[in-house]
């Protein structure tokens, strides 16, 4: 039996406001560093927040509001604020090979392969911020003898009631080592703005890059801090 093993990657929002105005602003996760001469070094992520708060602050200046209003808009309009993901071996690949054959599955002596992929959404209290908390998590199992393991990823994706995209990120489950029962808990947290409206998540296991299978909810994030929750599958 293979060791159960572990992923685990957490990703803090940047508050890019204070980097705007500040070049003295404190930084939790790394993102921003400096070079030998003092300046800045800002990465991918915190470059991605700081255009929002720049577009923004056009925004509202152009509307005749104050800038810093507008870059706290542009700011948080991005909805994985907080995001965390991690991933786990819950089962060994000789109890899930057991339980399939038992079903009646074949199981391949020289292939692996995902044959279930399954996801659950609720949700935490708001924060003080007025901030919802979503919480997914899902179990892919995966049968086989094969040597080659595939590399299994899931993509997370945000659509407006207009079914336009809003946000979408990929993670690698990193903790897949062979045939088992793999399981990642993701966090997020939908901004005080979301309120009022409702929003569809997607989850799709991706397999060697090409998509396996995909769950869809409907989130409805109410006016009072009531979040409701739709499966859609």
């Amino acid at each position: 039996m293979k060791k159960q093993s572990s992923s685990r990657r957490f990703i803090v929002s940047v508050t890019m406001v204070s980097v705007l105005l500040s070049a003295c602003a404190t930084n939790p996760d790394g993102s921003l560093k400096r070079n030998p001469d003092g300046t800045l070094q800002i990465d991918e992520k915190a470059k991605v927040a700081l255009i929002g708060a720049a577009a923004g602050c056009g925004v509202a200046v152009a509307a005749g509001k104050d800038c810093v209003t507008g870059a706290v808009i542009g700011a948080v309009a991005g909805f994985l604020i907080g995001w965390y993901f991690e991933s786990k071996k819950v089962a060994s690949a000789e109890q899930v090979n057991k339980e399939y054959k038992k079903k009646g599955v074949k199981v391949a002596r020289d292939e692996i392969r995902p044959v279930s992929f399954s996801s659950n959404v609720k949700t935490a209290p708001p924060t003080p911020k007025g901030e919802k908390e979503v919480q997914i998590t899902a179990n892919t199992d995966l049968i086989g003898y094969g040597d080659k393991v595939p590399v299994l990823q899931q993509k997370y994706a945000i659509y407006d009631d207009k079914d336009k995209l809003v946000e979408t990120k990929t993670e690698k489950i990193a903790a897949v080592d062979g045939a088992g029962r793999y399981q990642t808990q993701s966090k997020f947290k939908l901004p005080a703005a979301a309120r009022g409206k409702q929003y569809r998540v997607e989850t799709t296991l991706l397999s060697d890059n090409k998509a396996v299978k995909s769950n869809k909810y409907q989130v409805s994030f109410l006016d009072d801090g009531r979040f409701m929750v739709a499966g859609l599958n």
